[in-house]
């Protein structure tokens, strides 16, 4: 009882640490390119904003070849990591290289054979000082170099849970390549020179974390080799996973290139300054939930079911309610932060707001479900679902976007994330793993649907209330209520509920400890 105990102290100290540093790491990751993208709007031009989205969501889906194979290898090593076993964890290490050098050679090949087709995919043309191919041809290579350059080793740290060793060393190489970009586009506007530093950047992140990881774990070198059972276990969560993240690569990245295609790359980057806020905050949102991956992955194999259903009931509460105070903020003040950002020419009509709201949020309730089918490994057994939701999500995108421009291309994603992502991935999770009914937690799931339609409803009705003519004051006092409206009414509303009663006691387990 004492060592399940002091397990679980751990589990949960680890994953305090590392959403302490997800946080900060994450924070320079998006106020940097937030400074940045200011600056490109306002010094170069929207249409140099649309390339880089265009280009890093095409670099996004050739890395589909590598989908598959980090998480895999990391979840193959939970169990020598327990167990202190260096020589089954170099095995793996090993493995992880080959496999890393054969995926950035076939990322590259076919990233080159892209080369020709790229005025295709630009509807309206494209700033007439750029090169498109060489511009291209940097972004391919900031993609492909970290493949080549111990990237592998990033799983030690994860497999181990310590994210936070790998959030420090983004934070630190991150500020450096944001003070130069920065100085670059301000001195000498020049796109060329700004892109040349992402290169570089990943170059150095890779050797610095090499050298760490190799000091932390002295005796795990790339060395051995899996079993064949090892193998084709792991070749089998490979091919789960591949397709299971297919449907993210579809969701988020075809809908850049589609906008680009069909309605040109200044609407692309109207649409991304939305969904960078979106991004922005899921982000934040994704640090509680990688923070505690490693640790379920231990619990799921030590823990009952039992304690893990109880435990993801409460994650789930936990996190909706919180997702559901970001979709309240949005609906109220994200019209006014873009004005406030970009300028009045570059808002989008209210309705996009509102789809916005609702796509971050059925996002965000399925990511609890995600994180534990990727605890248990349950890739194997997700692999069609994917396959039809991206099909359903890519077929629909098309259809809608030539009638509803960017408001189609946010339908179809909510469409197949409701009625194929969110049912299907969680009849997965409670069949395979839990070997419960899975209509309880999708009407639980529901209930929590209407409860942030209600919540965001009254939250704006009282800001819309309340006017105030100057925008930057109306958005700071906006903001305030609506974090604070929202907060208040989620707690009424589940005042009587145990999984309220956990998330208190936990947090207060944890204020007192510090």
């Amino acid at each position: 009882m004492i060592y399940e105990r002091l397990i679980t102290m751990k589990r949960t100290k680890m994953a305090l640490i590392n959403a302490i540093w997800g946080f900060v790491e994450k924070s320079i990751s998006l106020s940097g390119p937030f400074i940045i993208r200011t600056i490109i709007i306002y010094k170069l031009g929207n249409e140099y904003l649309g390339l880089g989205s265009l280009f890093s969501s095409i670099l996004q889906v050739l890395s589909l070849a590598e989908l598959g194979f980090g998480d895999a290898v990391i979840y193959g090593m939970y169990k020598p990591v327990s167990e202190g076993d260096t020589v089954k964890l170099s095995a793996f290490l090993n493995a992880f290289k080959k496999i890393y050098s054969i995926i950035g050679s076939i990322i590259f090949i076919i990233g080159i054979i892209i080369l020709p087709f790229l005025p295709a995919l630009i509807n309206e043309g494209y700033p007439d000082n750029i090169n498109i191919y060489i511009l291209y041809i940097i972004y391919l290579l900031n993609t492909v170099v970290s493949y080549f350059l111990f990237a592998y080793k990033e799983s030690l740290l994860k497999a181990n849970q310590r994210n936070d060793i790998n959030s420090k060393i983004l934070s630190a190489c991150n500020i450096i390549m944001y003070i130069f970009q920065i100085i670059i586009l301000m001195v000498f506007q020049n796109y060329y020179f700004y892109a040349v530093i992402f290169p570089l950047t990943t170059i150095f992140i890779n050797i610095l974390r090499s050298k760490i990881v190799d000091k932390l774990y002295p005796g795990v070198k790339c060395k051995g080799n899996l079993s064949k059972d090892e193998i084709n276990s792991l070749v089998k969560r490979v091919i789960g996973l591949t397709l299971n993240k297919i449907s993210y690569v579809f969701r988020n990245s075809f809908d850049s290139i589609i906008i680009s295609a069909f309605i040109g790359l200044a609407s692309l980057a109207r649409y991304q300054n939305y969904y960078y806020i979106i991004s922005a905050i899921s982000l934040f949102m994704s640090v509680l939930a990688t923070s505690i991956t490693a640790g379920l992955g231990n619990s799921i194999v030590l823990e009952t079911k039992e304690k893990n259903y109880v435990t993801y009931k409460e994650f789930l509460f936990e996190y909706s309610s919180i997702a559901c105070i970001f979709t309240s903020c949005l609906v109220c003040v994200m019209q006014d932060f873009i004005e406030i950002w970009t300028g009045p020419d570059n808002k989008l009509p209210f309705y996009i707001v509102i789809l916005c709201a609702l796509y971050f949020y059925t996002m965000k309730l399925g990511d609890v479900t995600a994180v534990y089918r990727q605890a248990a490994g349950l890739w194997w057994e997700d692999r069609f679902r994917p396959v039809f939701e991206s099909f359903l999500n890519l077929s629909v995108n098309i259809f809608l976007v030539k009638y509803w421009g960017i408001g189609g291309v946010l339908t179809s994603t909510i469409i197949s994330i409701v009625f194929v992502n969110i049912p299907w991935a969680s009849s997965i999770l409670f069949r395979k793993y839990f070997e419960m009914p899975v209509i309880p937690i999708l009407k639980q799931m529901l209930i929590y649907f209407f409860k942030m339609v209600l919540v965001s409803s009254v939250t704006f009705l009282i800001c819309n209330y309340i006017v105030i003519s100057n925008i930057i004051l109306r958005f700071i006092i906006h903001g305030i209520i609506a974090v604070i409206s929202s907060t208040a009414i989620i707690y009424l509303l589940s005042i009587n509920k145990y999984e309220l009663k956990l998330a208190v006691t936990r947090f207060k387990i944890l204020l007192n400890k510090k």
